[in-house]
């Protein structure tokens, strides 16, 4: 009897060392795991900044032409009319002085 719990002793030894080293290779695996998902994520993150950046980027040239265009259309506008434009902004200098004044 004490012989074979010696071997049953013996026998779950084994089996715990196993399973420890079992244990070991799946913490080794899940931890794999993990930084392959953080690098993944990164990947992406980093592949939609990019995208975002170009097309602010292009948002911004567009926005830049249309306010060059504004500005051309306003020293054509200055150059066919001189007059007008002198009464126009004497006018809004008027009312900009009138909306401050009342503070």
């Amino acid at each position: 009897m004490e012989k074979e719990l010696k071997q049953e002793v013996e026998a779950l030894r084994e089996d715990l060392a196993r399973l420890k080293e079992d244990l070991a290779r799946v913490r080794a695996a899940i931890a794999e795991l993990g930084k392959t998902e953080v690098e993944e994520a990164r990947a992406r993150l980093e592949a939609e900044a990019k995208r975002l950046a170009e097309e602010l980027g292009k948002k911004a040239e567009e926005l830049t032409q249309k306010f060059r265009g504004g500005l051309e259309e306003i020293e054509e506008t200055i150059e066919e009319k001189p007059l007008l434009s002198v009464v126009a902004a004497f006018a809004v200098g008027l009312l900009l002085g009138k909306l401050f004044d009342r503070r």
